[in-house]
């Protein structure tokens, strides 16, 4: 009986190393879908409900964020004061719930500013330029005092604000919406040159390889993390868009790409190069730059995003939105998305996605403000560009030479293989010290004892120390 009661503890280790080596080589699969899984835009602000004419619109104070919500064909009036020297933006963030229904070119929203004369200063539509995505649509429009700016737009005063959205959407629900009021001080002296006409067709720096680390995104541009140079990854679900806050000082520059796992080569993947989405905005929350698919044949899904080194005349450049964006530092904002109708016939449950960053250039002086920039939400703190350099991820290139991705599907690879090997030489040792066990009970002579070449608890004369393992030849 005590024989049995042995070989039972034995087996017992053995079977519980059998699991664990189980446990160990199980590859982790993908959560079905869930269809509330995506994670909203989250609004965060004061209260407010647009009037549906100018007479009656609320009045937005700067520097602080205004929560309402805009259904199909609605028009919103708010009202803000300006005086005749500071330069202003006010952003709209329109958030249709992910997943709801949109169609390309046809839902969306348009935000202008007028002045006290009914007269145009500025106005932007923002339209789904996906189809079958709903994402967040920001932009802002603004008023300019330089003399590239409109000239009726000048003076002090009241100046209405509307929000419109597009009629017969096929999303009847209203969408929530964030308002945002932020007045740049005028300057008083320093640079107000605009970057070099070369540097914004110049080749943007490449983004950095390497192994990613984790850095989950937030869900609006109020809990955006930090980040800088370096290479992330976050998970997402279908419809998500998650969002990256990113500093920039006078003369850098963002290159980012944002990247998926599968792999282009598989031709059941193709949509995958529509499957993610990248878009930059400057810190007023104006859309600096739309991304750029690259995947190729052989290359996993992704798009890049580069913008153009940041200076305050950019404002009054003669060329695209891209370029007049930039004319303001601080923290910029990447907002990445992951789109479902592309994704969930390829990629289930969760996905990661990688964010590849660098943030270049040279920085230098700018222009002498007459007030605080930075507490108008201009500029960067000296506690924020410390922050900056503490989340500046270090370039970790492959020796291999090989894509991050790939580089960790190999150790991935190997991780599996190490796992499996070392389970069946676990299993082995199991085996071996049960059989030891029934020898060394039995014994030479059916006795207990230990035969020739058995295991058994020795003791080193020399040093005491007691070891489990062949007797050694003392």
């Amino acid at each position: 009986m005590k024989h049995r009661s042995r070989d039972r503890a034995g087996l017992t280790a053995v079977a519980a190393l059998c699991a664990v080596a189980t446990m160990a080589v199980q590859i982790p699969v993908a959560a079905a879908d869930s269809p509330t899984g995506a994670r909203e835009y989250k609004v965060q602000g004061t209260p407010v409900h647009g009037a549906g004419s100018g007479a009656d619109a609320p009045s937005l104070r700067p520097g602080r964020t205004y929560a309402d919500r805009l259904g199909p064909g609605e028009k919103r009036f708010y009202g803000v004061d300006l005086d005749a020297k500071s330069a202003a933006y006010v952003s709209a963030v329109a958030a249709p719930r992910p997943g709801a229904g949109v169609v390309s070119y046809r839902d969306g929203v348009t935000v202008t500013l007028k002045n006290s004369a009914g007269g145009i200063c500025d106005t932007v539509p923002r339209r789904i330029d996906t189809k079958g995505v709903a994402y967040p649509l920001a932009d802002y429009v603004t008023r300019q005092t330089g003399s590239g700016s409109v000239t009726s737009c000048r003076a002090a005063g009241r100046y209405l604000v509307t929000v419109e959205r597009q009629a017969g959407s096929a999303d009847p629900d209203s969408w929530p919406l964030e308002l945002r009021l932020m007045v740049e001080p005028p300057v008083k002296g320093g640079s107000t040159g605009q970057a070099p006409e070369g540097s914004w067709h110049a080749e943007p720096p490449r983004p950095p390889s390497g192994s990613a680390r984790p850095r989950p995104g937030g869900r609006g541009f109020s809990d955006a993390p930090l980040v800088s140079t370096g290479v992330w990854q976050d998970d997402f679900e279908p419809g998500e868009t998650h969002f990256y806050r990113v500093p920039v000082d006078w003369g850098q520059q963002i290159s980012a790409i944002a990247e998926l796992p599968a792999d282009g080569a598989d031709k059941s993947t193709s949509l995958l190069q529509q499957a993610i989405a990248m878009r930059a905005y400057n810190p007023a929350r104006g859309l600096a730059k739309r991304g750029t698919a690259l995947a190729q044949e052989g290359e996993r899904p992704q798009t890049e995003v580069s913008t153009a080194p940041a200076a305050y005349g950019n404002r009054y450049a003669k060329a695209d939105y891209s370029v007049r964006a930039m004319s303001l530092t601080g923290g910029y904002y990447l907002a990445v998305t992951l789109n479902p109708p592309n994704v969930k016939p390829h990629l289930s449950g969760t996905v990661p996605v990688t964010l590849r960053l660098r943030v270049a250039g040279t920085t230098h002086d700018g222009p002498s403000y007459a007030g605080n920039a930075v507490k108008a939400g201009f500029g960067l703190t000296d506690t924020e560009k410390q922050e900056a350099r503490k989340a500046a991820s270090p370039i970790q290139p492959d020796p291999m030479g090989r894509p991050a991705g790939e580089h960790r599907a190999t150790l991935r690879t190997v991780a599996y293989t190490s796992f499996g090997t070392g389970s069946l030489l676990l299993i082995g040792l199991g085996v071996w010290i049960l059989t030891a066990r029934r020898r060394a009970a039995d014994g030479p002579g059916g006795g207990p004892g230990v035969g020739p070449g058995d295991w058994a608890e020795t003791a080193d004369p020399t040093t005491g120390q007691h070891r489990y393992g062949p007797p050694p030849a003392w």
